[in-house]
Order: C-alpha cells, then structure tokens, then sequence
C-alpha cells in the first residue's frame, strides 16, 4: 500500500548506496553519493464514493482563517448574507464532528464555527447522499468535521490566538493528542467574545384591505457575546482485538443586548400608533454530550466489525427580554417581558455490524433514539395599579417526545474501474406533545423506508463519474415545535408549531472529479420535497401586526450546479473558485391563497494566494452571493465581500503569524429583507459592521508517530436540524 507524501515531504535518495555498503566497508566511497530532494503538494481535495473530502493542513490559509471563513472554499458548501452554512444552496443538513453528533453544534452552528481556527481541523467532508448507516435526517447531507489526529508516541498539539476588531472580538483555540501505551487522549477547545457595538436597524410596511396603513421604524442595538467549548476523545485498546473510546463535549454562551425603536403607524390622515420602545435583553446557553464506544473485531479478519454504541446529549437556552414604552400614541402597554427556557434530552443506542468479503462488504445495525423537548414560556405585563409585572394567562409549558427505531442493511462491491454502495434504511418514529395548561394532546406517528444508491466510475487521467440517489428526511426539533411567541416587537410576533410532521426529499445527483495539476469537481442535482416546514407570514388587519409560524404546506424541487477549481497556475500562485447556482420552483399556502415561488438562488467564491521567499504568503478573496431566498415570502439582498491578508512563518512548521483585512472599502454592510404578503410589504434594513482586521498567531508543539486508534463505528445521529 503506498503511502502518501506529506505536505511538503523531503525525500533523501542515496542512489545506489546500498549497493556500495554491501560491496566494501570503505567509507569513502559513499563520500561522493549525492542528495537529491523531492517535493510534492499533498491533495487538496480527495473524492470517495460517497464522500468529498477537503484537507484543511493542505490549505495554507487555514493558520489565519476560522473554519466558517475557509468553508467558502470547500465544493458543494457556501455561506448566506447572514454567515450561515449551506449545503447545496439548502440549509437543511446535519454537521458531525469526527463522525458523530455533537451538542456544540445542535442550534446555531456557524456561531461557533466562526471561533474555531481552522488548523485545529484536519478536514471537512462533504457527503451529499448519505449511505443508508446514516440516520435519515439531513434533506441535502452531512457535513462532517475531522479534528487534528495527530501522529501519537508522546504528544502534539497547536495553538491559535487571535483578535477582530472593530466588531466581534478575540479568540483563542487549541487541540491536543497524546498516546501513552495502549491509551490515547485527543481534545480541541477555545473560547471567543463577540462584540457588535452597533447595528442600525429599520422597518417600513405597506398594508393594505379596508384600513391602508403605514409603518416606519428606526431603531439601533448593540450586543455582547462570550463562549467556550472544549470537545475530549479518549481511545483504550485492551488488544489488538477490543477497543474502547469515549467521548465528551461541553459548551457554554451568554449574551445580553440592548436597544432602542421609535415606531410610528398612520395612514393618510393622521397617526394611527406611536411610542419609543427601549429594550434589553440577556440569554445564556449550555450543551453536553457524551458517548462510549465498544468495538470487537475478528481474529480472522480485523476488518470484520461488531461495535455496541451508547450516547447521551442535552442542550439549554434561557432566553429573558424586557421593554419599556415612553412618548406613546394609542398605545397602552407600559412595560412588558418574556422569558423562555428551553431543553433538550436525548440517550441513543446502537448496534452495528461490518462483514467483509473479497470483492464486497456487508454493514447492518439497528438503533433507537429517546428525545425530550420541553419549553418553559412566561409573559408578564407591567401593572401601574401594584408598580409590578404580572404574569399574563397566556404563559404556558410545553412537553414533547419523539422516539425513533431503526434497522439498515447496506452493501458495498469494488472493482478496479467500479464502485457500487446501495441499502436501504427503516425509520418508525413515535411522536407527542402536550401542554401544561389545558388538555391538548398531540399524537404521530410515521414510517418512512429510505433506500440509497451510489454508483462511481473511475476512469482515466485521475477522474471518475459518481451518481447517487436517495431519500432522506427532516424532523422538526425543539426550536420549530416550541409554540412560544415571541412578541420582542409590537408590531410582529413568531413562533414555532408543536403539530409539524416530517418532511422528505427525494434526490438525484450526478457529478465529476478530476485531480492532476488542476482539480475539478462538477456535480448537478435535482431534488423534490413534499410536506415541507416553512415560515408563513400573515397580516391581521385588525391589529396591524404580521404573524409568523412554520408549516408544513410547502412543496416543490430544486435543480442545483455545484463547481469547484482549484489551479496552481504558477508554481507560486494558486486560485481557487467555488460556487453553485440553484433554481428553485415551490408552492405553499398563506392565508388559504396559494403562494407560488420561481427563482435562482446563487454565490461564487474566489481565492488566491501569493507563495513568497522567507516564510511570506499573501492571499486575496471575493465572495459574490446573489439575491437570497429567506422564506417562500422573502428574500435578501446581494452581497459582495472582500478580504486581502498576510501569514509569516516565523519558525518552520512551528510558529507563524498572519493578519487579514476584511471588506476594506465598504464601512458597513446594509442587509435588506423584503418580505410579500396577502395584503402587506414588508422591508427590513440592518446595518452591520463590514470592514473588520483580524491578527492571529498560531503555534505548533511536540511530536507524535503513531495514530490514535479509533472506533470505525459509532452513534451518528445525523437527524434533526
């Protein structure tokens, strides 16, 4: 088996000195044996059959860029207006770490993958049809997070400092490996604090029906954020036969903000509605995971698997906001506050098994998963008759259950020239909620059989062909059932829905790669949902207020073109360009009016990087992202971004420091949202800052040899989102 170069490996051939020692003792005749040096760029990009896989060590980008920053360059995934992720154009898939789920990640992942340094990971993979071991949830596919594994006989590890400014702030990161016998310890952690000094914020509203009004807003808010995450695996090998790893992740936030708006309602004749609103607000967050691992292989066969798997997962936000009114017109509220804590349980079991042939592989398992969702919600308006708040009857508790089994059976067969994996998945899922104050119960039911297919074909010159079909799912987690309303603006309210059932994609995909001294993958996909989740808006005339709630009343497809090239042209110079373009055709309903949507949605991302004498790299990026679909009622604006930066190794493969300048030439970034609605048009202006310079140091120690011995199977629950 051949085994890879390093990045940039050094080879010593000392051509025929085998010879010459074997012939004569006599040192001097291997004095005149010359040195000859060979270099090669490790791959940044690797195609499997059902994995792409991209190197961040291989990027050089990664000792001053977070991981959010350089996913801009990996096939298949893009970032919105707003930083988040999407796969495919989708927001709906499921992000592992090291193969397996992780509370660090359940809510707002891109909040903390923007405090990650990115060489604290060794690469991404991007699996757009999930083989059937993988749960069924993920619409468009998993995006899984390998940290460093580094080469364990003693120890290794990295450190990263960096500082942002004038927005978000500084942060730190680091991750570590040891191997000592037959134990080996691998963890990554980091804290950050995010700060947004300001951000401008403003709304104006057209309705229409028998009353016409218009709405103006002007508002500003500024917030504070801090958090920490720590993420440990330990590795036991009892022999060559028994393996047992452990895992724990804990993180933690808080953040408290505040602001103020002047809101103003009339119509052609007179104000109908004023008052100025001050604002604060404070959250605090928490998650945990752990999970223990026990893999037993064969004596005959070491790739010949039977693992049993056990995990537990919580995760909390307490959520508190508190307004007060002043210089009101026909508004009688004086004060009001909500507060919301939410919290989520989970224990999943496992079983798995791997059964290897000569040509062809067998894996089955089966699995359940236990799920609790409960949401605390209280609303409290200000009394001036007792100078309190006083709860209001609406405030409620909310409990939901949701239990899944599964079974899969998948087989995998190789030839030279073919790859073919195919299987099929089983999923029943068992759902309830039910509220606190009043006897309304929720009960579902659903199974949902999930087969998958994929199909690779290698051909010449280092390039094969992938086909891939599938079926996957999406359940509503605890963030779309909780019916609290948030009512942070008198003019809107939003909340989830306990009654959402599941949603299904079928997806079709068919894609190219091809690696030499350029690499290309190119892949072009078609998906078709039904029973989608998604936000509708409506306007009650009677109160002049939008209101929002997720449905399962959407339904359509989706025709996608991913590509991404990475070209040294030079031997010192290298571009990267990666994009996709999406056409999307959904219908849905508001206000029992069909709502129909037409319309592409794309972005584009181009890097370079200047490879200098003495340790010097400059790099340069452009980001276009086109008018973006929010909802089936809105959308975004354009965006175009920039960004030029430096890293200087200051000691060879040890110490480096780097420093970037983002958006140079634009101050602020206005964000717009229009939105459009029976009898409304809303438009929603943010200003945030653009222009940020981010200055890090990242730092290299010890040194290790052998790797860390891991499960091949673990728990994956790779549903929800």
């Amino acid at each position: 088996m051949k085994k890879q170069l390093p990045p940039i490996c050094t080879v010593i051939l000392l051509a025929g000195s085998l010879t010459a020692m074997a012939q004569t003792p006599d040192s001097s005749r291997i004095k005149g044996l010359k040195t000859v040096t060979v270099t090669a760029q490790k791959p940044l990009i690797r195609q499997e059959i059902d994995r792409l896989i991209y190197d961040f060590q291989a990027d050089p980008d990664s000792k001053s860029s977070t991981v959010l920053e350089i996913m801009r360059k990996v096939p298949y995934l893009s970032l919105d207006a707003a930083g988040n992720i999407l796969l495919k154009g989708n927001n709906s898939y499921r992000i592992l770490i090291n193969g397996k789920p992780s509370a660090l990640l359940e809510k707002d992942p891109s909040q903390l993958l923007r405090t990650i340094p990115a060489s604290t990971i060794q690469q991404i993979e991007v699996i757009t049809t999930p083989p059937a071991k993988y749960d069924g949830e993920g619409l468009t596919g998993i995006i899984n997070i390998i940290t460093i594994k580094r080469k364990a006989d003693g120890y290794n590890g990295s450190i990263n400092v960096s500082e942002k400014f004038p927005a978000n702030g500084p942060g730190t990161g680091a991750s570590f490996a040891l191997k000592s016998g037959k134990l080996g310890i691998s963890a990554f952690g980091g804290a950050s604090k995010s700060d947004q000094p300001h951000a401008r914020n403003d709304m104006q509203r057209h309705s229409e029906g028998e009353s016409p009004a218009y709405l103006e807003q002007d508002g500003d808010r500024r917030t504070d954020r801090k958090s920490a995450y720590l993420g440990t695996e330990i590795s036991f090998e009892a022999d060559s036969l028994h393996l047992l790893t452990a895992q724990f992740n804990i993180s933690g936030n808080n953040s408290d903000g505040k602001g103020y708006l002047l809101s103003n309602l009339s119509n052609s004749h007179a104000t109908l509605q004023r008052y100025n609103l001050n604002s604060a607000d404070e959250g605090k967050g928490n998650s945990m995971d752990a999970g223990l691992n026990y893999q037993i292989s064969s004596r005959k066969n070491k790739n010949n698997l039977l693992t049993f798997s056990y995990r537990y997962m919580t995760n909390g936000a307490k959520k508190g906001y508190e307004q007060t009114f002043t210089d009101t017109i026909n508004y009688s509220i004086p004060g009001y506050r909500q507060h919301d804590n939410e919290t989520f349980r989970e224990h999943a079991l496992q079983a798995d098994y791997v059964r290897t042939f000569k040509k062809f592989s067998m894996e089955a398992g089966v699995k359940g998963i236990w799920r609790n969702n409960n949401s605390d919600f209280r609303y409290e308006y200000y009394q001036p008759s007792s100078g309190k708040f006083e709860p209001d009857p609406s405030s409620n508790r909310f409990n939901g259950n949701q239990n899944i089994f599964s079974v899969y059976n998948a087989y995998t067969f190789s030839t030279k020239k073919w790859d073919v994996k195919g299987g099929v998945r089983v999923e029943q899922t068992f759902m309830s909620a039910a509220f606190q104050s009043d006897s309304m119960h929720i009960h579902q039911q659903f199974l949902n059989i999930l087969p998958s297919l994929l199909i690779n074909r290698k051909l010449t010159n280092n390039s094969s062909l992938n086909l891939g079909v599938s079926q996957r799912l999406k359940r509503p987690n605890i963030y779309r059932l909780n019916p609290f309303t948030d009512r942070s603006n008198p003019s809107s309210e939003s909340s989830g829905n306990p009654a959402l059932r599941p949603s299904s994609i079928t997806d079709f995909q068919l894609s190219y790669n091809w690696s030499g001294k350029m690499s290309v993958n190119a892949g072009i996909s078609y998906s078709y949902n039904k029973n989608m989740f998604m936000e509708i808006t409506a306007f009650d005339t009677a109160r002049y207020i939008t209101r929002t709630i997720i449905e399962n009343n959407v339904k359509g497809g989706g025709l996608g073109l991913n590509y991404s090239i990475n070209y040294p042209i030079l031997r010192w110079l290298n571009l990267n360009i990666n994009g996709n373009a999406v056409y999307i055709s959904v219908k849905g309903e508001s206000d029992e009016t069909v709502v129909r949507l037409h319309t592409w949605i794309y972005s584009v991302n181009t890097a370079t990087s200047v490879r200098l004498n003495k340790g010097w790299r400059l790099n340069a990026s452009m980001n276009y992202i086109g008018r973006n679909q929010v909802s089936l009622q809105a959308y975004a604006n354009a965006m175009l971004s920039s960004s030029f930066g430096f890293n200087k190794e200051l000691i060879k493969d040890r110490l480096s420091c780097s420093g970037t300048i983002n958006n140079p030439f634009t101050q602020y970034r206005d964000s717009h949202i229009t939105m459009t609605g029976i009898l409304f048009t809303q438009d929603n202006h943010t200003q945030e800052y653009f222009r940020t310079v981010n200055m890090s140091v990242n730092y290299n120690f010890g040194k290790l040899r052998q790797d860390i011995k891991k499960n091949k199977r673990g728990i994956k629950n790779d549903d929800g989102n």
